[in-house]
């Protein structure tokens, strides 16, 4: 078998990777009901058919759907997330939601994952002198804080994706018009997959994986709403910029606030890029109602 025939498998797989046969080829009766079916599931409370009595196989089973490796494996969604994020999210938002384990909870035990590593290989730091704390510029204190919290920081990255990518994206080939509910759950399972990134950065202390995040942000857009390579990633572009341009402005507020020094050039530069996106969300905006009339019919 050769590379191109591998590599046509495995794009089949990324954009449909599961087969829902019945493996019940005779009539069942429920355990919990007592309904008689033939199918995987009883029809009336949902209860998984071949229920048996309890052995070691169900004390295995208890204990693994503590970490998310029962029907709708943790580790399998991990594999989907890596091999086809766009895909799995799309799913998802679709109403499959077998597909995948739960997303909000997939997060939670990642991040716990996250946490553990980042205590593993953390050293102790050393205190830093009170004068120098008096000094420090919120951009600073916002870089100290993201060094230290890479996880937190991440999840700020992904909330803060939310609205430039409901906007940029709103009107694309695939789930066009896509709703800012959706969007969260978006957010939730990039949030989930940088975290992922971020600590196979921590155990292999190679920053080189940094680049994955904002590789892994263009192929899984592209694999979600639809857009060429040039599309996704001009409009990537623009996110990031959104989002950069917003934890400035926000830093240079918290400068003022705090009557910290501000150079005259950053506060130039502040005023303008403030301007540019207000501007920026206005042509957007009108951007979006031009669309939404051209459909009209």
């Amino acid at each position: 078998m050769n590379i191109k025939e591998l590599y046509r498998r495995f794009r089949a797989w990324q954009i449909n990777p599961f087969s829902y046969e019945n493996h019940s080829d005779h009539t069942e009766r429920c355990a919990n009901c007592g309904t008689e079916f033939q199918a995987n599931f009883c029809p009336v409370c949902g209860q998984k058919s071949g229920v048996g009595p309890i052995g070691w196989n169900t004390v295995r089973q208890g204990l693994m759907v503590i970490w998310g490796m029962d029907s709708r494996s943790l580790g399998f969604s991990i594999a989907q997330l890596l091999l086809r994020p766009g895909y799995l999210i799309s799913d998802y938002i679709s109403g499959k939601r077998q597909v995948s384990f739960p997303p909000v909870k997939m997060l939670l035990i990642v991040a716990i994952g996250m946490v553990m590593a980042n205590a593993f290989v953390s050293e102790p730091q050393d205190l830093i002198e009170e004068a120098n704390e008096v000094s420090k510029s919120s951009f600073d204190a916002f870089s100290e804080w993201a060094d230290k919290n890479p996880g937190w920081a991440m999840m700020t990255l992904c909330c803060m994706m939310l609205l430039p990518t409901w906007l940029m994206f709103r009107f694309a080939p695939k789930h066009r018009k896509h709703t800012l509910p959706e969007g969260f759950f978006i957010q939730v399972f990039m949030a989930t997959l940088l975290t992922i990134i971020g600590i196979i950065t921590m155990l292999t202390d190679y920053l080189g994986v940094l680049w994955l995040l904002l590789l892994y942000y263009i192929v899984a857009y592209r694999q979600l709403f639809g857009y060429s390579w040039w599309g996704t990633l001009w409009r990537m572009c623009v996110c990031l910029w959104m989002v950069f341009a917003t934890i400035y402005n926000l830093q240079e507020l918290g400068n003022y606030l705090l009557d910290l020094k501000v150079d005259s050039q950053k506060t130039l530069l502040f005023v303008g890029g403030m301007t540019i996106f207000i501007v920026l969300i206005g042509v957007l905006f009108e951007y979006r109602n031009s669309n939404r009339n051209k459909m009209v019919p």
